[in-house]
This record gives structure tokens, C-alpha cells and sequence, in this order.
């Protein structure tokens, strides 16, 4: 295949980086050490206040480097979002059936990764020879496309660090920094598996060690360009799906090789995966992805609309009228180059993680796609992403959570999952059709993040006290009640796995589930087969539960089927949205729940907000005053007190908070209050009753954290007070 030459493209520098990593050439101290000596590291909050371009996200993804080293992500991210998607069951089994690649060789990759044992390694190699062979393999548990794609996206494993500096030797060639006779040498020894010694013989005999790799880099290493040559014969060589999915094409192939014209030339993952069922190695070159969709049409014999290339869904052509000139539109508008794109998206996920955001906002506007990121509940403007690149950006984001790529006029929902490290993460995609375009939101759900203790909720010791009680009864209803947003999945879930033991069946059934949770039988609502909270509950109620989690309770039906299981034996736990604990009382009653009914059956009821810690590198002394006193409901001995209030330092990005805690209001459904609610009293003298047994009101509970200085009167009053 004749080659060319492109220009150096700065944005590419960080997937050389993360090439020349997975290749075991670099690490990333050897990189941070790098930048500091050579770069002019700018400090974050300067990043995130400059005018955004290509440069700032050059910008964001240097200035990671200077964050604090806590769960360090940005080369893991990459590969994983690279990986996401990347091959299909039915896919996996095509590639196998075309390539028919030796059993034992593929078997023994696996075992070599620890993807499969000895024990299971050894029946696999019994199906050599065998009638449906490969179909066989691709039925075991941990040979499927899942595992494939988790595993080939493993940093640490020996496929992906082979393919790697089988592509960095190819680059290496290109840009003339190894002559071909040293690059075919080099090349066979690495089908040896002498992965070390070619290491070794890039580092020392071609003078490529860390510095000179990065030198190179800074100075644009360059890649080999598709010249538009496509041999027909090799049409069949991969997957009709994976090719347009990856926008990739196969160009030639010889006893050793396969070239693939790419608009992500360094998808690595995809390249060992190629590797694995070929045995061949994969030699990418870099193609725009308008070529390639042209490319592709034309082999299908398709046309593309005058002025644009796109690629035809089910093989329709566009509608006439306003319908069919915005899918043409459309058409064009993904065809720029979405090597940008997939670096603007792994950098945006790598930052959100690093800075603890719990949601994505991509909104669109006239000078491009703005960057939002909520951090501690409070959105932070990031960046805006320029117009070029705006569409490519959020096609992107549908590929990766398996949305309509071509669908913008009406709204989406998808997901995708990343492991980095030893977290993973969930991040739940909605898509909206405004006026200036589409706006994207991505939740960012971290198992990590959850609380899995007591003591972490934020939870007051005698509000604690009172919380083990409620989870302690063998039946009755526990009620967690706040806005959205206010952290009752956490509270719920905590209490889940506080009273999970072997003994005991608990069950959920939820909108959307939030985190798995070990232990516990979870049910995702699904309303397009009729199953809902009130039909869920009860299907649950004839699985011989103990405890039963019902994410809220939204109408009468499912209010009195879980107040009949809490009377029957049953401990219930569920929320409600309620801006109070007693207020969940007549909301109840509104649902059709008879009030004697749930006088008897009532355990407790916490409600709750989220409210932001305090940056302890930057709090300042401050003082109260008795207004502000007296609205916390403290008494005249914590006038004096020493409180604090918000400072400002980059490591909270100027906010003066770092983090969120909760605070509680904790109502005990004693004997001295059931009767009450049982013959529905009002709300003030349910009240008064619960201060008479020691209830601390959320401003009571919030007063108490200001004085211990987790928090400060102003987050209190913003988030507590204005509701008073």
C-alpha cells in the first residue's frame, strides 16, 4: 500500500503518549517528569476559565497532570472508552469462522492474561479439531465479547503491549527513526514473544528512550495516510458491522500483515483484536472519516447524497422535503475527522472523573458545544467545544452507549460502563433535541463513591442510634424522604447493605438501578412490558422476601401494597419527595393509605439534603451572629464558637468546598407517636411530639456540623434554611 505523509497534528500527541505507554516504552512518571521540566504546567482553575478551543483541551489534558494523585485514570479511561463497544458476540464469531485462527495459539494467549485458568484452558483445547469448534469456544462463560473487549483493553496484558510496539515500530519507520531491515528484525523477534528484548533494542540500540520518544512527539511524529488503494478481494476480512461501527478498512494483506485505513489510526484494543484472530500484525495508516465512508458506501454500492457522504441505515435512502435536507445535513456534518473527537470525549470523561463530577453537561450554543461539569452539586463551566466539532463529539457519545447515531430529532437514552482501576463506573446518557441542537447530559455513577458505611452517611451518633433501630425491626415501613438529587440512594442502599446478611432475602425494585449490589436480588422497572413499581411489588411479595427496597412510592396502588407487606412481616424501605419527614405522613394519606394502617406499620422516617464540605486546605475562621444563631437553634453557649466559613485554592477549584456530607432529620416511630399518626393529628403537633422525644430539625442537625466545622452557615442556609 503507497503511503503519504499528513501534517503533525498536535492533538494526537496524548494517544502517542498512551501507545508508547501500552508498548511498555513509557510510563507515566517518566511523562509527568517530562512535562515538568519542559512544559509550563498551567494551574487548573486558569484552564477551565480560558477561552476554550482545541488548545484549551491540550490544555485540560496537561494540566491533569499537576492534579493530586488520587485515583490517577487518564491512561486506563482511554483505553477503556477505546475498547467500549468494540466487538459484538456475533461479530467475535465471524472473525473466527473467516480467519479460523489455531485453537491452541488463541487458548493459550488467554491463559497466558490469566482471562481463563489452567483447569478451563485445558477443556477448551479439547475442542480442537472438533465439529463447531469455534462455536463452542465462543459459548464458555469467559470466551465472549465482553471478556475479549475487557481483557484487549487491559493495560498489563502481553497482547496489548505486543500490538502496541508493533504499531510504535511502524511509526517508527514511517518517521524514519528505524530503517525497514531493523523494523522487519525487530518485528519477527516480537512474533518470538521477545517482547522485552525488542524493548531493550528500541531503547538502547535506536536511542529511543523516554526523552528522545517524547522529544519526538513534541516535535509531531507523523503518521502513514491512506492512499485510497483497496484490494476488492478482501472485502470479507472483517465484519460488515465492525467496519462501519469503527469506520475502519481493511486495504491489503500479506503472509505477516494487514493494513487498515483508519480515522483512529491508534485504536489499540481494536488492532490486537485484529491481531488475535489474524495471527496477522496490523499496520494502521490514517484516513479522514469521510474517505472512509465513501469507501465503504461505494463497496456496498451505495451512493452518498451530492456533497456529502454518509452512511445509508437499513439501506434507505433519505426522505424527500425538510426531513431528508437534515439527514443530508447530518451526513455531512459527521464526516469531519473524529480522531479530535475521540480524544475531546476520553478527555472529558478522564477530567470529570478526576474532579469527582456526578454529571456532564453538553449544551449546545451558537459558538459551539458548552462544557459544563456538577461538581459537589454546583455546575462549574468548563469549556466550550468549537462548532467543527461539536457533532463528531456527541456522535461520538451515542457510539459508545449504543444510541441512533442519526436520530436528533427526537430524545435518547443509553449506557455505557468503563472499569478503571478497580472501580467501575456507569455513565447513563440522555440526549435532548433543542433549538441550537442536541443537548447531552451524562450521569457519572461511581461504585466507589457509594457509601458502603454507616459512619460515612454524615449521620449524627444519636440520629445514628435511632437508624440502626428503624433496620433493626423484623417488619414495618421505613420511609427516606428529599429532593432529587438529595443522596436517599445512598442513605437506602447503606442501610441495605448494613442489614445484609445470608440469613435473609432482600429485594429491590427500582427506576432505574442505581449501583449493583452484591447479595441483594435487584428489578429494573420496565414499563414498556408493563412491569412497574406496583406490579414488581407484587411479584416480590411471592418471592418469600424479608426486606423489600422499593425506590419510591409514586401512586396509591403501590403505596398500599407496600403498606400491606410491612404489616405482613415484611420490613419496607422506600422514599419519598417530600421537602420533610412529617410532610411524608399526609402525602401518604393523599395516596389512598388509611391512616390507622399506617400508624401500625410505620418504623421511622429520615429526610434528608446534601449539603458541601468545607475545603480544610483553605477554610477561614469566622463567627456567627445571634440571628444566624438562633436560626441554627443553638443556645447561648455556642455564640462564642469558632466556625468557618468558605476560602478558595485550586485544589477546590476557588469554590472554598470539597466534597458533600448529609444532614439528617431522624423521626423514631415510637409508641408515643404512632397513635398520633394513627388518628392523622396534624403535621404541628406531630412535630411538636417529635422534639418532645429529642427530633433534631435539619437546621438543628446543620447547626451542629457548622460548629464542627464541616460546614459553614451560608451552605446551611442556601440548602437548608431557604426551605424553612
Amino acid at each position: 500500500m503507497a503511503t503519504k505523509t499528513i501534517s503533525p497534528r498536535e492533538e494526537l500527541a496524548g494517544r502517542f503518549i498512551r501507545l508508547f505507554i501500552a508498548a511498555g516504552l513509557l510510563t507515566m512518571d517518566q511523562v509527568e517528569s517530562y512535562t515538568a521540566r519542559h512544559k509550563r504546567n498551567k494551574p487548573i482553575l486558569e484552564v477551565l476559565q480560558q477561552e476554550v478551543s482545541l488548545t484549551s483541551f491540550r490544555d485540560l489534558l496537561t494540566a491533569e497532570l499537576t492534579f493530586r494523585r488520587v485515583n490517577r485514570v487518564n491512561v486506563n479511561v482511554t483505553a477503556g472508552l477505546t475498547a467500549a463497544g468494540l466487538v459484538t458476540d456475533d461479530e467475535l464469531r465471524q472473525l473466527l469462522m473467516v480467519h479460523r485462527p489455531p485453537l491452541d495459539r488463541l487458548i493459550q494467549e488467554l491463559r497466558e492474561d490469566a482471562v481463563i485458568d489452567e483447569e478451563r484452558a485445558r477443556r477448551l483445547l479439547e475442542l480442537k479439531g472438533a465439529e463447531g469448534a469455534y462455536e463452542r469456544l465462543i459459548g464458555e462463560d469467559a470466551v465472549n465479547a465482553p471478556a475479549v473487549c475487557q481483557w484487549l483493553s487491559r493495560l498489563d496484558s502481553r497482547i496489548m503491549r505486543e500490538v502496541a510496539l508493533a504499531i510504535a515500530l511502524h511509526v517508527f519507520r514511517h518517521n524514519e527513526l528505524v530503517n525497514k531491515k531493523k523494523s522487519d528484525a525487530l518485528r519477527v523477534e516480537l512474533g518470538q514473544g521477545k517482547l522485552d528484548e525488542v524493548t531493550v533494542a528500541i531503547r538502547d540500540e535506536l536511542g529511543l528512550d523516554s526523552d528522545r520518544l517524547q522529544e519526538k512527539i513534541a516535535e509531531g511524529l507523523r503518521l502513514p495516510q491512506f492512499s485510497g488503494e483497496l484490494d476488492p478481494a478482501l472485502r470479507g476480512l472483517l465484519p460488515q458491522s465492525l467496519i462501519r461501527r469503527h469506520l475502519i478498512l481493511p486495504c491489503y494483506q500479506d503472509e505477516h500483515s494487514v493494513g487498515i485505513a483508519s480515522s483512529d489510526p491508534l485504536n489499540i484494543p481494536l488492532a490486537a483484536l485484529i491481531h488475535w484472530v489474524s495471527g496477522r500484525w496490523p499496520q494502521p495508516a490514517f484516513a479522514p472519516a469521510r474517505r472512509v465512508i465513501d469507501q465503504i458506501n461505494a463497496l456496498d454500492g451505495k451512493s452518498a447524497p451530492e456533497g456529502a457522504a454518509g452512511v445509508a441505515v437499513d439501506g434507505q435512502a433519505a426522505p424527500p422535503g425538510k426531513a431528508g435536507t437534515a439527514a443530508r445535513r447530518f451526513d455531512a456534518d459527521i464526516l469531519v475527522d473524529n480522531t479530535s473527537a475521540v480524544q475531546l470525549v476520553g478527555s472529558l470523561i478522564e477530567s470529570a472523573i478526576e474532579l469527582r463530577t456526578t454529571d456532564i453537561h453538553l449544551e449546545p450554543a451558537r459558538d459551539g458545544l458548552v462544557v459544563r461539569f456538577r461538581i459537589d452539586g454546583d455546575l462549574h463551566r468548563i469549556s466550550t467545544i468549537p462548532p467543527g466539532l461539536a457533532q463528531p463529539v456527541i456522535s461520538r457519545i451515542k457510539v459508545l452507549a449504543d444510541m441512533d447515531v442519526t436520530e436528533r430529532r427526537r430524545p435518547q437514552d443509553g449506557h455505557f460502563e468503563l472499569s478503571v482501576d478497580s472501580n467501575t463506573f456507569d455513565f447513563r446518557i440522555s440526549t435532548l433535541p433543542a433549538i441550537l441542537g442536541e443537548k447531552v447530559v451524562i450521569r457519572i455513577l461511581d461504585g466507589a463513591r457509594l457509601m458502603t458505611g454507616m459512619d460515612d452517611l454524615g449521620l449524627l451518633p444519636q440520629q445514628r442510634e435511632r437508624f440502626d433501630w428503624m433496620l433493626d425491626r423484623p417488619h414495618g415501613l421505613i420511609l427516606v424522604t428529599g429532593p432529587t438529587g438529595s443522596g436517599k440512594t445512598s442513605t437506602l442502599y447503606t442501610g441495605l447493605q448494613h442489614i445484609n446478611t445470608e440469613n435473609r432475602n432482600l429485594v429491590t425494585i427500582e427506576d432505574p438501578v442505581e449501583y449493583q449490589l452484591a447479595g441483594i436480588n435487584q428489578v429494573q422497572v420496565d414499563p414498556h412490558i408493563g412491569l412497574d413499581f406496583s406490579s414488581g411489588l407484587r411479584s416480590i411479595l411471592r418471592q418469600d422476601p424479608d426486606v423489600i427496597l422499593v425506590g419510591e412510592i409514586r401512586d396509591g396502588d403501590t403505596a398500599r401494597i407496600a403498606l400491606r407487606a410491612a404489616m405482613t412481616g415484611h420490613l419496607v424501605l422506600s422514599t419519598l419527595h417530600t421537602n420533610t419527614a412529617l410532610g411524608s405522613i399526609d402525602t401518604l394519606i393523599q395516596l389512598g393509605v388509611q391512616p390507622f394502617t399506617l400508624g401500625n406499620s410505620l418504623c421511622g422516617i429520615v429526610s434528608q439534603r446534601l449539603v458541601r464540605r468545607l475545603c480544610a486546605a483553605c477554610r477561614q475562621e469566622g463567627r456567627l451572629t445571634d440571628v444566624q444563631a438562633l436560626e441554627l437553634g443553638l443556645g447561648d453557649d455556642d455564640l462564642n464558637a469558632a466556625v468557618y466559613t468558605a476560602g478558595g485554592c485550586d485544589g477546590c477549584l476557588g469554590s472554598g468546598y470539597y466534597g458533600r456530607t448529609g444532614v439528617f432529620e431522624v423521626i423514631q416511630a415510637t409508641e408515643a407517636l404512632r397513635p398520633l399518626v394513627a388518628a392523622h393529628r396534624p403535621q404541628s403537633e406531630l412535630e411538636a411530639k417529635a422534639r418532645e422525644l429529642g427530633m433534631l430539625s435539619l437546621a438543628q442537625a446543620g447547626g451542629r456540623k457548622v460548629l464542627a466545622g464541616e460546614t459553614s452557615y451560608e451552605e446551611i442556609a442556601r440548602r437548608i434554611l431557604i426551605d424553612a
